[in-house]
């Protein structure tokens, strides 16, 4: 667990360029990157208590890819981004994505699809899912980070689970 500033830092400084690529790459605005990068690690060290080591660099990395994409939804610079995609340069995340083996793509398009799907059907089963599954948050920090009872966070988690087996058993069944 993090729980001293000196690590928080040194995880700043490790993964501060990272960030900074991944949202760049996403939003193409270098000052952007830099005020979300810097909201991605004001949220980490508000969790960070409670978000396992092993997991900081993906939980960085959903974060801040998150937050991207909720930029480019909400502004109207999305337009002026996506205009002439025709003249878009190949990123290097572009690259690295193509160099991935086929199964392991296909199994992280169906992931990303199925949390989209999730986010899009409701934002707080989204978010308590991932700090209590993926991220390893104890379902009791979640609730009192969150403003909500351990029962509400139990049951957050029972609808999303139901609601993804519901809406997507069948697609997983097939890989």
């Amino acid at each position: 667990m993090v729980n001293t500033e000196d690590k928080f830092q040194e995880i700043y400084e490790k993964y501060k360029n990272l960030v900074m690529k991944v949202v760049y790459n996403r939003t193409k605005d270098y000052h952007l990157a830099q005020d979300i990068c810097q909201e991605t690690f004001v949220k980490l060290y508000g969790y960070q208590d409670h978000i396992i080591m092993s997991r900081v660099k993906s939980w960085l990395l959903v974060v801040a890819s998150n937050m991207a994409v909720d930029y480019l939804k909400k502004s109207s610079t999305r337009k002026e981004l996506l205009a002439d995609p025709g003249q878009a340069e190949i990123s290097s995340a572009t690259k690295e994505v193509a160099e991935l083996d086929w199964e392991h793509m296909e199994n992280r398009q169906i992931c990303s699809k199925v949390l989209s799907a999730l986010r899009e059907k409701n934002e707080s089963w989204y978010e308590v899912l991932i700090l209590a599954e993926y991220l390893g948050v104890p379902r009791k920090v979640i609730a009192k980070k969150r403003g909500i009872s351990l029962s509400t966070v139990d049951n957050y988690l029972r609808k999303s689970i139901r609601w993804i087996k519901t809406n997507f058993q069948e697609e997983y069944e097939e890989l």
